[in-house]
């Protein structure tokens, strides 16, 4: 505390802080410069980037039947989160009316038996990953969130590989 009144006609100085900022500004637009102008600041460069880079081992549709794509949006894919899912079945289409596919039931592992009529939300690829397009007598292996058909490669083009491989993380 003091005796003293603030005195509005006296400005503080702030000159050192302004210096200090300016030549910080000053040395990361200096960086910014040499680092965009190839200027590598003695690190070794890693040399050419493939444009498409393949990875070491390509993994088995059955291993991650919906690599890619939008698939950067959604979780990786992984048969053990299946049980979390509320419907989880092997079904074939038996009509399609907008965006209400029904599908007769071949196996139900969760939440469907017999017939079932589910929404396929169009969102968009880049959105949610990619997702089967539908077709009457197609067979499908499909997992949804209430009403709504998942995607991100937990509803797929039907193969026996991968259905055996849902069967199992129903413990069948």
């Amino acid at each position: 505390m003091s005796d003293k009144r603030f005195d509005t006609t006296v400005r503080p100085t702030r000159g050192p802080l302004a210096l200090v900022g300016g030549l910080a500004l000053a040395g990361a637009f200096a960086l910014a410069i040499a680092v965009g102008s190839g200027f590598n600041l003695g690190a070794q460069s890693p040399g050419p980037i493939a444009a498409n880079p393949t990875p070491s081992a390509d993994p088995s549709p059955s291993e991650n039947p919906a690599g890619g794509g939008g698939m950067a949006s959604c979780l990786m894919y992984d048969p053990a989160t299946l049980p979390t899912f509320d419907i989880v079945f092997d079904g074939t289409v038996s009509a399609i009316h907008g965006d209400q596919v029904t599908f007769n039931v071949n196996d139900g592992w969760k939440g469907a038996d017999g017939s079932i009529t589910l929404t396929a939300q169009d969102l968009g690829v880049a959105l949610v990953g990619p997702m089967p397009d539908f077709a009457v007598g197609g067979r499908y292996l499909v997992t949804a969130a209430g009403s709504n058909i998942n995607s991100c490669g937990y509803t797929l083009d039907y193969d026996a590989e991968t259905a055996a491989t849902w069967a199992a993380a129903f413990g069948g």
